[in-house]
């Protein structure tokens, strides 16, 4: 059976852990924290050498990076898919997952601290997340839709990315830069109040809820030794 280590209160982590449940894979989860290392659980660098979560424990050995995760299964649980079946419609939609990775959460996830502190960022880094975050809105407006699925007329990894991300990402641009940039699209609001309503993604918040009070003690406890690290 596959095990998946982590956390409930990681986005990356519940991108893999998403993915498993719309496919209805049968998995165990095993709890770690980030920032693996000297300080912190060294034994886990040998299933994540970069100490990173997720990390999906499979028969043949481990995977590391929540895109690699969902991508492997995929191919080996094909079924329910995750991806169009078109091949020219699944590079969309891995254009489309990309772009609110590295465009939208991936920014705003420089000022995560910032959020958990309240301390105001950089003026410099608030000034590069904010061009980087309104630029990666204004593609996801022409990459994606909004009235019914992300990519496809089917739930597919693009719907996990936007599912998990964009909630994270409105919180932290507008505790620490004091802006939406998703405020504004059409339809956005709505999209995900229906993602809300599916029993995989109740699951997920609940468990993500539950699971935040002892995150901020592992960081309150562990943050000053070591970095923090998803994938």
């Amino acid at each position: 059976m596959l095990t998946l280590h982590g956390f409930p209160s990681s986005n990356y982590y519940n991108i893999a852990k998403l993915a498993l449940l719309e496919k209805g894979v049968e998995f165990a989860e095993a709890l770690v924290y980030t920032a693996a290392g000297p300080n912190y659980r060294p034994d886990y660098l040998d299933q994540s050498p970069l100490g990173k979560v997720p990390c999906l424990q499979t028969d043949q050995g481990f995977l590391t990076e929540s895109r690699v995760i969902v991508d492997y299964l995929e191919h080996a649980y094909p079924e329910p898919a995750l991806y169009p079946r078109d091949k020219f419609a699944a590079a969309k939609m891995l254009e489309l997952t990309q772009a609110i990775d590295l465009y939208l959460e991936l920014p705003a996830r420089r000022l995560l601290v910032n959020a958990f502190s309240g301390k105001p960022a950089p003026e410099r880094i608030a000034a590069e997340v904010t061009e980087t975050l309104q630029k990666g809105a204004a593609a996801l407006q022409k990459l994606a839709k909004f009235d019914g699925y992300l990519s496809d007329d089917q739930f597919t990894a693009a719907d996990i990315a936007g599912v998990i991300h964009f909630p994270i990402v409105r919180m932290i641009s507008k505790r620490v830069l004091n802006i939406d940039p998703l405020g504004d699209i059409p339809g956005l609001r709505d999209y995900v109040s229906r993602m809300d309503e599916r029993p995989t993604v109740q699951a997920i918040r609940e468990a993500q809820n539950a699971n935040f009070p002892a995150f901020i003690q592992h960081l309150q406890a562990n943050y000053a030794k070591s970095s923090y690290r998803e994938g």
